[in-house]
């Protein structure tokens, strides 16, 4: 299958979906390249009865500092690409954000503050 791209005028968002133990849901998330970790999710997305965090991580943030917060195991798809399973997704603060945990893995490209280009 030949490489593609996705494409997203909501510069620096992109579109998503998030899965965790059977909750999923579609958002748009900030791309943040001062956060370590896979995924964030704000606190109160998560229904009160997922359960507990699967474990608790350290993550350096955008200011520099580094925190630690619950984490569930999910799974996170970028529509037109394939999920990827079993991400970090962190429970904090008021923002879905997508980390270079994830960034990584692509070819991002930042269009003059007009676009975002994702490509496999």
């Amino acid at each position: 299958m030949a490489p593609h791209d996705v494409t997203s005028d909501m510069f620096p968002y992109l579109n998503v979906r998030i899965a965790i133990r059977g909750w999923e849901v579609s958002a748009t998330a900030l791309l943040d390249t001062g956060f370590t970790g896979d995924v964030v999710i704000p606190a109160d997305a998560l229904p009160n009865d997922i359960g507990e965090p699967d474990n608790e991580r350290l993550y350096r943030v955008a200011d520099g500092r580094i925190t630690s917060f619950g984490s569930f195991y999910g799974d996170l798809e970028i529509p037109g690409f394939a999920p990827i399973r079993r991400v970090s997704i962190g429970v904090l603060g008021g923002k879905y954000i997508i980390g270079l945990g994830i960034i990584e893995r692509y070819i991002v490209t930042l269009m003059r503050g007009e676009r975002v280009i994702v490509e496999e």
